[in-house]
């Protein structure tokens, strides 16, 4: 029989990988993860950082063996060469190195010309160039990538006012640079494009996994407090839901070519089982919370626990291996048969789930699997933002560029360029993504700085320029990680940079560094919040509000008397979570903004902790539901379909007397703790269901 070759080759365990995963614990990185900071240890990318470490060590190198301060510029264009690498298929990656190349050139040798010829041409060639590159996220995120590290070439060259002559030796330095790391990019370490989706595939079982081991920790005799977990229950829940849409989102856009479209055919029934058994986790972590603890429970959470390991191991290899997963498949469907609790129902689902991601794997090498692939994994593209959004955000980054350069040469800074370049980095189009840009940055930049300046004051030449290899190294391998530390090592590796061409700076450089980095960085957030500013998000009550519509009609069809499939009730169990994250999001961004709703702060955190507790039960009604309902439960179904009935508008009757309206957030509290407390009977439930006025 004819054997298939792989598309791409497993790749053994080695000490590189290894290294990587121990750079950050993951009891740390999920620690962080659930309080909104963003990072990802899986996407620490050695290879790719070697090989940065290695096109911008040579040409350090090179530079201080021939005596050319102006080399740097070269080293620089390596290292943005190396950042703009977007991954993937060698054919849009060299691409994008050779168009980002030519920009750079041009970028580089006009800037610094024009700002040779005085101030006023120099503000007017920094303004289109900054406006020209900002355009670039009209066309998509490559584009973006582009044009941001294109807008950070021109605000560096407007420092080096040269005459044309000297100008264009700067952008042939630039594009011998850039060109350099192309060829290393592209011929040294050859890297499996799809490693970053597998990885964030397995990470998300892993996520899944902590879980169910926190609950086998609680149902031990001995076990934690059941009140602390419950208080995080809906951090690591929103944790989940979070990296869940992500990843889905990242392996929808693939493209159709033969291995994207089977990455994806791979890679997508990964996700829909992972996201089925969450469902299945969520009401077994409402009934451990609650103290269940029997030996089928125990068992059932063992086995589950088990197939998520197995089932993030094969994820992560480039051709799974569905026979792997058959033992658990067949345990958790030997529990499922005794259909006798909670815990069995749930067995069930968990069983189907990982019946069908085993189908989906065994039927890859057929042709009709993989042409649907492509079929499917056509239709999606990256979006690009708005015309509207896209021009407003360009005309800002250039007002705020400019006005970082103005205050630069008015408080005549040294290397006022950093201060330009924060303002390029941090800017985004909405200001709920440049707030903790901002942060990120000044705490990244003020702690790479310190690192900096003592490596600087304290060790010999020699010593520095061998630094610059790990830190280019470190700073690309980090970059999808977690902004805050790959800005710490890219502080390291610019100041030291800084210092091997103009020695016996020191401490000046890093405190240079530092003080540029944070009036760029406030710069570019006054000019989020003062310029042109956008629409903002609905107000936190509106959120919270959408959220509690969107779980009381989830749990309306969980305890409804129609026995739901999955697929019927994916739907609303989807958007229950969902609301409830982008509630959650904005709950933590107006922490940060101040604490002058401090009291609506906390109300609104208690009531996406109650929604997250509903959304737990709703999964439990839904898998416990027989055809012969109790009284009890007829009722408690009876409510949550008036509920929704009132505030869902998809379930509103246009007939209806009474308006639909949100309630304020006190009263939503009140209604959630009252449903809390399981009081179906308690007056006021009774009137908000039916609509009366308080």
């Amino acid at each position: 029989m004819k054997k298939h070759l792989p598309l791409s080759f497993p790749r053994k365990p080695t000490i590189l990988r290894a290294a990587s995963r121990s750079l950050i614990p993951s009891a740390i990185a999920h620690w962080l993860g659930v309080r909104a900071i963003a990072i990802a240890p899986e996407q620490v990318a050695v290879r790719e950082g070697l090989r940065a470490g290695v096109a911008v060590g040579t040409v350090m190198l090179l530079a201080l063996y021939l005596h050319t301060p102006l080399m740097a510029w070269s080293a620089f264009a390596a290292f943005w060469t190396c950042l703009v690498d977007p991954g993937g298929l060698l054919r849009p990656r060299l691409a994008t190195m050779l168009k980002f190349a030519a920009l750079g050139t041009i970028i580089s040798g006009s800037v610094s010309a024009a700002a040779g010829f005085g101030l006023v041409p120099a503000f007017l060639a920094l303004g289109v160039s900054v406006f020209g590159c900002a355009l670039g996220r009209l066309r998509g995120a490559i584009a973006t990538q582009i044009g941001v590290l294109a807008a950070i070439v021109a605000v560096v060259a407007v420092c080096y006012p040269f005459p044309p002559d000297v100008a264009f030796r700067l952008s042939g330095l630039f594009a011998l640079g850039a060109i350099w790391a192309t060829l290393i990019c592209v011929l040294a370490w050859p890297v499996d494009p799809y490693t970053p989706l597998r990885l964030a595939c397995a990470a998300v079982l892993r996520e899944e996994e902590r879980m169910t081991r926190r609950m086998l920790d609680l149902m031990k005799p001995d076990g934690q407090s059941r009140k602390p977990q419950r208080a995080s229950a809906g951090a690591f829940r929103r944790e989940i839901r979070s990296r869940i849409e992500r990843t889905r989102g990242r392996i929808e856009v693939l493209s159709a070519d033969a291995i994207s479209s089977r990455t994806r055919a791979t890679l997508m029934p990964a996700v829909e089982a992972c996201d089925r058994i969450f469902i299945a986790l969520i009401a077994f972590e409402h009934a451990v919370l609650s103290g269940e603890t029997s030996r089928t429970a125990r068992r059932t959470v063992r086995v589950v626990t088990t197939t998520l390991h197995r089932m993030a191991l094969e994820t992560q290899r480039p051709e799974p291996r569905p026979e792997r997963l058959l033992r658990q498949q067949r345990l958790l469907a030997r529990i499922a048969e005794q259909e006798t609790d909670l815990f069995s129902k749930g067995a069930h689902v968990c069983a189907q789930a990982v019946q069908d991601l085993i189908t989906a794997w065994q039927t890859l090498s057929t042709p009709q699997a993989h042409a649907t692939g492509q079929t499917r994994s056509g239709a999606a593209r990256p979006a690009a933002v708005p015309r509207a959004q896209g021009l407003r955000h360009a005309a800002r980054l250039c007002v705020c560029v400019l006005i970082a350069y103005a205050i630069s040469l008015r408080l005549n800074l040294p290397y006022a360029y950093w201060a330009m370049m924060a303002v390029v980095v941090v800017t985004q189009p909405r200001v709920t993504t440049t707030l903790p840009r901002t942060i990120e940055r000044v705490i990244g930049s003020i702690a790479g700085g310190l690192l900096a300046a003592v490596m600087g004051v304290l060790l010999p030449v020699w010593s520095i320029l061998l630094l610059i290899f790990p830190l280019a190294a470190a700073t690309i391998a980090l970059r999808s990680v977690n902004y805050a530390l790959c800005v710490m090592f890219m502080t390291q590796l610019f100041v030291l940079v800084t210092d091997l061409v103009s020695p016996g700076l020191g401490w000046d450089v890093a405190l240079a560094r530092a003080i540029n980095n944070i009036i760029g960085s406030l710069v570019g957030l006054a000019g989020c919040l003062l310029l042109w500013p956008e629409r903002r998000d609905a107000p936190l009550a509106t959120q919270v509000a959408e959220a509690f519509r969107a779980n009381i009609r989830y749990a309306a069809l969980a305890t409804g008397p129609e026995i739901l499939s999955w697929s019927q009730i994916e739907s609303a169990r989807r958007k229950a979570g969902t609301t409830s994250t982008l509630a959650e999001i904005q709950y933590q961004t107006a922490r940060l903004e101040g604490l002058r709703r401090s009291d609506q702060i906390a109300k609104a955190r208690d009531i996406l902790f109650l929604l997250r507790k509903l959304a737990g039960a709703a999964s439990v009604w839904w898998m416990e539901k027989t055809p012969d309902p109790t009284p009890a439960v007829r009722q408690r179904a009876e409510l949550y379909s008036r509920l929704a009935e009132r505030f869902d508008p998809a379930e509103h009757s246009l007939s209806s007397t009474t308006p639909r309206q949100d309630l304020p957030l006190e009263d939503l509290l009140t209604l959630l703790e009252k449903l809390d407390l399981a009081d179906l009977e308690d007056e006021h439930i009774v009137a908000v269901s039916h609509g009366y006025p308080l």
